[in-house]
């Protein structure tokens, strides 16, 4: 029993060393500096227009939160 437990000890330490060589090797190599991004079109932004309505404004009253939600399902009045 004692060599699988130190044949999984090498296993374990061998995935080490091998995890710490390739992230050193990582770390020599130089990103490469061109950017993916592609230019658009400025005709093609004239048409656009939002894909959903924008979201209804925010409710500063307390006394106006508290009287909204009685509306939502789920919700006892």
């Amino acid at each position: 029993m004692p060599t699988i437990t130190r044949f999984l000890g090498f296993l374990l330490v061998l995935a080490a060393a091998a995890t710490a060589a390739v992230l050193a090797l990582a770390y020599l190599v130089t990103p490469e500096p061109r950017t993916y991004t592609v230019p658009i079109d400025p005709s093609v932004l004239a048409g656009a227009r939002p894909l959903s309505p924008p979201p209804a404004p925010a409710v500063t009253d307390p006394a106006a939160a508290d009287a909204t939600p009685a509306s939502l399902p789920g919700k006892a009045p």
